[in-house]
């Protein structure tokens, strides 16, 4: 039993002793899983029930790989597209984080629209008032003019008054002329 009892203390001491920074190193390596591209950007998706099949699938690939590559090439280039449908990048946290920026650019938009219409508007209330204006003036040189023909009137009635002359009350008759023959 003596024997037994020493090699169990043995054991013990070497479970307790500490490790060194390499031993620490590959222990947490080995603790965290690689990280893939491809594991990040799917994240919170389950995997497809192809990617599961791996039987049939390896002996495709390897049948004619130039078929792989054409589909991996078209994965790439429609990821985005896919990505944008599905609108896993509306929830992600690059997304949430420029929330605000994207409500400073939402008003910025709303005011630009704003002052647009408003200015619209000024723009046609300015036309409709220089309309009104040029018709007023119009008005105004009417009656100007009305106002002037008859002050001419008066002063004529005035001027001829004084000469013991009156206004003809008929139109004045054209005299003919000596040199033309009279018909």
């Amino acid at each position: 039993m003596i024997w037994g009892k020493k090699g169990s203390k043995k054991k013990a001491a070497k479970g307790n002793r500490r490790l060194t920074a390499q031993e620490q190193l590959v222990r947490n390596m080995a603790q965290d899983p690689p990280r893939k591209r491809k594991a990040s950007k799917s994240r919170g998706h389950a995997k497809s029930l192809a990617s599961n099949a791996a039987g049939p699938a390896k002996n495709q690939r390897k049948a004619n790989p130039g078929t792989h590559r054409l589909r991996q090439a078209i994965s790439r280039v429609f990821a985005p597209v896919r990505r944008s449908l599905t609108g896993e990048w509306l929830g992600g946290p690059e997304a949430i984080r420029h929330l605000p920026f994207a409500a400073f650019l939402g008003l910025l938009f709303i005011g630009y629209i704003y002052l647009q219409y408003k200015y619209e508007y000024d723009e046609r209330a300015i036309k409709e008032g220089r309309k009104e204006l040029r018709n007023l003036r119009h008005h105004e040189q009417a009656l100007r003019g009305r106002f002037e023909s008859q002050l001419q009137r008066s002063r004529l009635d005035e001027a001829m008054a004084d000469v013991d002359l009156t206004a003809p009350s008929t139109p004045p008759v054209l005299l003919p002329d000596a040199t033309s023959p009279n018909p």
